[in-house]
Formats: structure tokens, sequence, C-alpha cells
């Protein structure tokens, strides 16, 4: 069994739209109404830049891999499962993993 994570046709028109108007909210109505002295439209980007490198499903897969290599020097290797990616099935916008029956982290 295998999961697969399929990205929305598409998806970068809707992203760059949903961040032009967060930009856009950031530089202006958020620091007046809140009147904040912080560079909104800079923390705006920084987030809309992890948001966006989130997208790329390669790189998804080799942080998955990366994190299964570091868990697994840890104690916690015995307690803390992680899926192991399948690369022959994946692409920038198709990841493929093996399937974990278990509880999420967030769930427990």
């Amino acid at each position: 069994q295998v999961a697969i994570k399929v990205q929305r046709p598409n998806i970068e028109t809707q992203i760059a739209l949903d961040m032009y108007l967060l930009r856009e909210f950031a530089a202006r109505p958020a620091k007046r109404w809140f009147n904040l002295n912080t560079d909104t439209v800079g923390t705006v980007d920084a987030w809309g830049k992890g948001f966006v490198d989130e997208l790329d499903y390669l790189q998804e897969g080799r942080n998955g891999k990366y994190f299964v290599e570091q868990i697994r020097q840890t104690p916690l290797k015995e307690v803390v499962l992680a899926p192991e990616v399948i690369d022959d099935y994946c692409t920038s916008k198709v990841l493929v993993t093996e399937w974990i029956d278990g509880e999420r982290l967030d769930k427990s």
C-alpha cells in the first residue's frame, strides 16, 4: 500500500494571487489597523517563500528521507515513524510514499 499526494492543477496561480493579496494587506491595512511596528511585508514574503518551496514534491521527498535518516539516529526511532519515499513514482507534482497505519503526531 502507498500514499499518493498529488498537487492541484494551476495551484501556483492561486498561490500567487493569494500572496499578492496578503502582501497588499500587510503593506497598508494591517499596519494601520493594528498599529504594527514591524516589517509586515517582509514577514509575508518570508512566509510565502517557504510556502512556495513546499510545492516542490521532489524536495519534500528529499526532506522526508533526511528526516527518516535523522530520526533513526535518536532514541525516538522506535516510536516515531515516517513513511519511506518511493522515488520511482515521484515527480515535482506527485509524491508517493509507503502507507503507514498509525496516529498522527498532532493527534496524539
